[in-house]
């Protein structure tokens, strides 16, 4: 039930990039963090239509206001690791197109693993922590509306969503550049910050869209992986088609099934960057998440971009070029190892 809700959730907003979070009610805290609005860039007047989340994660470039930092769509500065945030309030601000604040008060990875924590053990309302790692062209309002609206309508679900919102440009139009140059660093800033999810609570993720590339790389990166998620939800998942198959996955174990098919030949994939065709992503995916839901439909046109972009008119790339969100079919007939099967 919980899932479905998630889904139905995801559904309701942008194919693309669309971000979802949540879990507890947000507006005046009732965790002990101190809310306090803040007086707009325009002038005297203060915040309106103020909304409130209890945590938050970014790469995008804060900007110091007293003690407090904000960032925005405007924020276009990115920072050199994944900072965590408490008490995060949305701000909008009146005057220039798609201006608005997002406060919240920077922590240490530690300090905030154990707000969470202590947020699911005080709160009866939540029993469990579900980090969302949004999609393409997604600007930090969305992924910050998605968790506030998310809070107001399933607070039955029991999940404490804390949105992640990496550093992309927002516009649909710059889809190479945001795989090849703003998620790649997001999913190194998040391996390197690993230890924030060995949490003591549930603890699951969901992503969306180009947010399962982030993810990959994450997994990819993580020096020490530990099973730290019990779920992760891969939905309309902007990864290669064969994610979990045989052929990609050499480290997984083979428990006597052979595999079908050949290996690729490298040589096919000449023009596509390397850390796309680096082996053994889903296996990767499998040593941070026990569980692994993945949610396609044939009917995602959102995958043409990506086909198109990265086949590159070259032979035979159909595995790379195809995403997972799109072609779930095929792709469970190229998983034919146990070792996935059961995961």
């Amino acid at each position: 039930m919980k899932f479905m809700k998630l889904i139905a959730f995801l559904a309701a907003t942008a194919s693309v990039g669309a971000a979802n979070s949540g879990g507890v009610r947000a507006g005046v805290s009732e965790t002990g963090l101190e809310v306090r609005d803040k007086v707009s860039v325009q002038g005297s007047e203060g915040c309106r239509d103020l909304k409130t989340i209890p945590f938050m994660v970014t790469n995008v470039a804060l900007s110091p206001d007293e003690d407090e930092y904000y960032f925005g769509f405007h924020s276009d500065g990115e920072s050199d690791e994944m900072r965590f945030l408490k008490n995060v309030r949305y701000c909008p601000d009146a005057g220039q197109l798609q201006s608005y604040r997002i406060y919240g008060e920077p922590m240490s990875s530690e300090d905030f693993k154990s707000a969470v924590e202590e947020e699911v053990n005080t709160n009866p309302a939540i029993d469990h922590v579900l980090y969302n790692i949004h999609g393409v062209s997604v600007d930090p309002k969305v992924s910050f509306m998605g968790g506030w609206e998310f809070a107001q309508d399933n607070s039955d679900t029991g999940y404490l969503v804390i949105p992640i919102s990496w550093l992309n440009r927002y516009n649909a139009a710059m889809y190479e550049i945001n795989r090849d140059d703003y998620a790649p660093p997001a999913g190194l800033h998040l391996a390197a910050q690993f230890d924030v999810f060995r949490s003591s609570v549930p603890t699951s993720l969901m992503a969306h869209s180009m947010g399962n590339w982030v993810t990959q790389l994450f997994a990819q990166n993580t020096t020490n992986p530990a099973i730290v998620f019990e779920n992760l939800f891969m939905v309309a998942a902007d990864v290669r088609m064969d994610m979990f198959g045989t052929d990609f996955n050499p480290a997984a174990s083979r428990n006597n099934t052979e595999a079908k098919g050949g290996t690729e030949a490298a040589t096919v994939y000449l023009d596509i960057p390397e850390r796309e065709l680096t082996k053994n992503g889903g296996y990767a995916i499998t040593q941070i998440a026990r569980h692994v839901h993945v949610v396609w439909n044939r009917g995602d046109r959102a995958t043409i971009v990506r086909k198109t972009i990265q086949v590159r008119n070259i032979e035979n790339a159909d595995r790379v070029g195809k995403a997972l969100a799109k072609y779930g079919n095929q792709s469970e007939d190229l998983t034919t190892l146990p070792y996935f099967q059961e995961r």
